[in-house]
């Protein structure tokens, strides 16, 4: 009988908009959570009703929101992205993190949610440096990845990481596979281009 492959570092879904994908993301931090799990990164959350530049990430460990645009005004041409909060949103997971190991989490009981890689993280910002410390800690990370950038992710990543639709029953499986992997006893039940700052795989290797 063929042994089952050992279940990756890295998840990420694909294939849905915006809302769908952070609902998810957020719902398995809500299921994770609920279950004993430390669950550490941050998802995008939009106030009901909020426009565009009102998109905020939420760190799931400090429960601290960092502006993700900027509100240039109508017409405006350009990123609106906000530099300063994406840097201090990745910062914060770092510093998560670094405060978990420190405690004694590890992969057994923790788990890295980051909102998604997209162009930022393509160029080497953005979250990048919370991939690199999710991935030199040995934690798990869930996350998304937008289609445009996949060329980006697949050298970003090698082959720590696969990518699933947005659906639950997906994540669960992989955690699922990850908890039996590592002989993981759960507290509860879960309901059901190169980048500039080097790859996942490097880190991972060194």
């Amino acid at each position: 009988m063929e042994q089952a492959a050992e279940p990756t570092m890295i998840l990420a879904v694909q294939g849905a908009d915006r809302d769908a994908i952070q609902g998810l993301l957020a719902d398995a931090a809500a299921r994770w959570t609920a279950a004993g799990v430390h669950v550490i990164g941050v998802v995008e959350t939009l106030p009901p009703g909020g426009a565009h530049h009102e998109v905020m990430l939420l760190d799931l460990a400090s429960g601290q929101t960092h502006r993700l645009h900027q509100n240039l005004g109508s017409g405006a041409a350009g990123c609106s992205l906000d530099p300063e909060g994406l840097a201090n949103a990745c910062a914060g997971v770092e510093t998560a993190i670094a405060a978990r190991l420190a405690a004694g989490g590890g992969p057994q009981d923790t788990v890295v949610i980051l909102s998604k890689f997209a162009r930022q993280e393509a160029e080497g910002r953005g979250l990048t440096d919370a991939f690199h410390a999710a991935v030199a800690a040995e934690l798990p990370v869930l996350t998304s990845v937008s289609p445009s950038v996949g060329t980006d992710w697949a050298a970003f990543t090698g082959d720590l990481a696969r990518i699933v639709p947005v659906a639950w029953e997906p994540v669960a499986a992989w955690w699922s596979a990850r908890c039996d992997a590592d002989g993981i006893v759960a507290e509860g039940s879960v309901a059901e281009g190169p980048v500039a700052a080097g790859t996942l795989a490097e880190r991972a290797a060194s």
